[in-house]
């Protein structure tokens, strides 16, 4: 028999949530990711979804209302930090449990870009027959990029083309020729995390990110999270901040977590008064062989699939936005204001066309 509840973050032990044993594993689905979304970015509570017995639960699916968003309950991190985040279960049969256990919640609920590459979405639509309704939009992009790692990536080269390995010839001449160029990948001791936090997120205001506004240290309660991560990551023992250093300048550096046998990128960005000799790329490829040398199974670039990322991994997953509306007041008044707002944004895009 079924046993589903939704329950407080609170009242679930990390150990306890750690070890479900559910699909996929990602640093996202970690009770150190939940309890740094509680702590800084949830206005309220972090409700979960569970299927199972609390002391030993086989599905869950955190749902917050963000303090900087809509007035909604939403997949942790799925729209204010745009994480291509997912509900989790250990088999199929408890992910339509997980599904039917949120369709009779009687809550209009927003999953953010999800991956469709599973039968979630399609039990969810199943699940709101005669109750509700899914609006489903797929995305052109895929998200979370990967490389699948063997040896042959202790040499990261031998996957380009021989344009490509000429590019990278060239960019490192560049880098050479403008100074000592080293490249750090460090598990940071509590001494040392702020001082590379702060470093990692200067680095990235004083790129593209910085001039859109849209730099992690540009938001109070953005920043808080990343920090609070940080500090369990650290704790936790799988934090590793990366740079490239030019006369031990930070060119470029990476936020990233080493478990369940992956290399996973958090955060990655690169000061553009250096530009010129491709800093990030120079430091992926480091952080790549590290990996590889390192016996790991995968290197995970997480977000949205972009141009760069193209470069490295021809992998990604299939995404579409989700969202949920029961037949009740609720889902009717978040239909309305959804559905007002998509009319507002399409209105000020053509204007400024």
């Amino acid at each position: 028999m079924m046993i589903a509840a939704t329950i407080p973050l609170s009242e679930i032990d990390r150990e306890v949530w750690d070890a479900i044993p559910a699909r996929p594993r990602t640093p996202m689905r970690q009770y150190i990711w939940a309890a740094a979304y509680q702590e800084t970015l949830a206005n309220g509570e972090v409700r979960t979804f569970v299927i199972g017995p609390q002391s030993k639960p086989l599905a869950v699916a955190p749902f917050a209302q963000p303090a900087n968003g809509p007035r909604r309950q939403v997949l942790l991190g799925a729209e204010d930090i745009w994480e291509s985040v997912e509900v989790a279960a250990q088999d199929e049969q408890t992910l339509r449990d997980l599904a039917e256990t949120i369709a009779i919640s009687g809550l209009p609920l927003r999953f953010g870009h999800h991956p469709i590459d599973t039968p979630f979405h399609e039990y969810l639509v199943q699940a709101y027959r005669g109750k509700g309704w899914v609006v489903m939009a797929r995305q052109p992009m895929g998200a979370m990029p990967k490389i699948d790692l063997d040896h042959s990536w202790t040499e990261p080269e031998n996957h380009f083309s021989n344009r490509r390995r000429s590019d990278f010839r060239r960019m490192a001449r560049k880098a050479q020729a403008s100074g000592d160029v080293t490249f750090e990948i460090v598990e940071p001791s509590p001494e040392e995390l702020e001082a590379l936090m702060d470093e990692a997120f200067d680095i990235e205001a004083r790129s593209w990110k910085g001039r859109s506004g849209t730099a992690i240290k540009q938001d109070q309660r953005t920043e808080a999270f990343y920090r609070a991560y940080a500090r369990s990551a650290m704790e936790a023992g799988i934090l590793r901040l990366c740079f490239m250093r030019i006369d031990g300048v930070a060119a470029a550096m990476q936020f990233a977590v080493e478990c369940e046998n992956r290399f996973w990128l958090i955060k990655v960005g690169y000061d553009e008064a250096y530009k010129h000799v491709s800093p990030g790329n120079l430091l992926m490829r480091e952080t790549i062989k590290y990996a590889a040398e390192s016996g790991l199974e995968g290197y995970e670039f997480l977000g949205k699939e972009a141009e760069w990322t193209k470069l490295w991994a021809s992998h990604a997953r299939p995404i579409a936005t989700i969202r949920t509306y029961p037949y009740n007041l609720q889902g009717v008044s978040a239909f309305l204001s959804d559905a007002i707002g998509l009319a507002a944004k399409r209105i000020a895009a053509r204007l400024r066309k």
